[in-house]
């Protein structure tokens, strides 16, 4: 036999035996989840009364004590090794799988915020003030409903995954407090991944390359003069939030303005306004810059000075890794159905995400979970005031979030 035709038969062997590996960890793939899916048919009743019971109880950022402790009992009584007090009020669990693979993380948001609208769901906030309006108690129970699936399967399981039950993200602390405490080490996860409650129909996922949800852009105006520096700032602050654009643009050009604060400055004689900037692209950023200067240009106020200082970005944007969400399309196909995946690939400009400091330190991605209903009438529009999730979001979430995370370990 010539070397040519030896080396092309042993070509072809090497992609027989890579097709066979691939049709065996298909099949292996196929049977944990229906593993998997028996465990959730089991949970569905308790998990949807846990989830419930995280509705009626609400907590806003930094106040998550009943929250945290209901997640770490479960999780103990998984059997996962579990920390509690990470970076606040954070839960961190860790379930190691019986076979040698990778470390993966899975982060869930667990605070609350602050809404006064009536809750229209039968078992409404308990804590007047407070509501759970952009479905962080559905992301904390498809992360507990992911931990009992993957649990189920542990023998099997082909490396650890690291369950982040994160506080404070509503206002945008708790993400960087627990990597400060050391969130993304011992043992280190190789990526990152989570869901967001979307309007997107129930039953559909959502998955974006690239950039996905814009950062915050901070500044300061600081007022100086012997005039009234109060009512100068309150003229400046007026100026501003009038280059904001309102939803009525394409997304791309979308700017919204935030205050954070107003007092006095250091110095006698001033007056320190603090803003945050949201926009949709970086041209929009640029043009939001600009506009914030030309309206401070046209102040006019005798002996009152104004200086601008541009922080940049104070909350990263949120950048789903490409080659990530393109390795988890198949697998969440298979879990949701050819029709449940929505790739989406655009950006969403109105809110944020501190998902975003994962991001800046280990691939990660975030999907949209649909959690509307519209023929129940459920808008699950994140902050709406009439903001519903329709529950079975819980189960579409945990089965294609394990489905994505044992995908990740099986493949590298």
């Amino acid at each position: 036999m010539s070397d040519s035709r030896h080396a092309a038969r042993a070509g072809i062997l090497v992609v027989l035996l890579v097709a066979a590996s691939n049709l065996a960890v298909h099949a292996q793939s196929q049977t944990l989840m229906y593993q998997i899916d028996r465990r959730l048919e089991r949970m569905r009743e308790e998990l949807i009364e846990v989830r419930r019971d995280f509705h009626r109880h609400p907590e806003v950022s930094g106040q998550e004590v009943r929250t945290a402790g209901i997640v770490a009992a479960r999780l103990r009584s998984l059997g996962l090794d579990v920390q509690t007090g990470v970076g606040g009020h954070g839960v961190v669990g860790v379930l190691r799988g019986g076979k040698p693979g990778p470390v993966v993380a899975y982060r869930a948001d667990m605070d609350a915020a602050h809404s006064g609208a009536p809750d229209p769901v039968p078992f409404a906030s308990e804590n007047p003030g407070v509501r759970h309006v952009c479905g962080h108690d559905i992301h904390t129970t498809v992360a507990l409903g992911i931990a009992e699936g993957l649990a189920a399967i542990r023998d099997d399981l082909p490396g650890t995954v690291k369950f982040i039950f994160q506080p404070a993200e509503e206002n945008v602390q708790g993400a960087w407090a627990m990597i400060q405490q050391g969130v993304l080490e011992a043992p280190a996860p190789k990526a990152i991944f989570a869901v967001h409650s979307a309007p997107l129909e129930v039953g559909q996922i959502g998955s974006v390359e690239g950039l996905s949800l814009p950062g915050l852009d901070g500044f300061t105006v600081t007022v100086r003069g012997e005039a009234d520096v109060e009512n100068a700032a309150r003229a400046s602050a007026r100026a501003i939030a009038g280059i904001s654009t309102g939803q009525d643009v394409e997304p791309g050009s979308y700017i919204a303005v935030m205050f954070g604060g107003s007092g006095p400055g250091p110095a006698r004689g001033e007056w320190v306004l603090t803003g945050m900037v949201r926009a949709g692209s970086e041209d929009a950023r640029v043009r939001a810059r600009e506009q914030i200067e030309q309206e401070l240009a046209k102040i006019r106020r005798d002996g009152i000075s104004f200086e601008l200082h541009h922080q940049g970005l104070v909350l990263p944007d949120v950048v789903n890794d490409p080659d990530l969400v393109r390795g988890s399309l198949e697998a969440i196909r298979a879990a949701v159905g050819p029709t449940g995946l929505l790739e989406v690939n655009e950006v969403t400009p109105y809110f944020g995400e501190d998902f975003a400091h994962y991001q800046q330190r280990i691939p990660g991605a975030m999907y949209w979970l649909g959690v509307s209903n519209a023929e129940q009438g459920y808008n699950g529009y994140p902050h709406s005031p009439d903001f519903v999730a329709d529950e079975e979001a819980i189960f579409v979430g945990a089965r294609a979030m394990a489905a994505v995370l044992l995908n990740f370990l099986e493949t590298h």
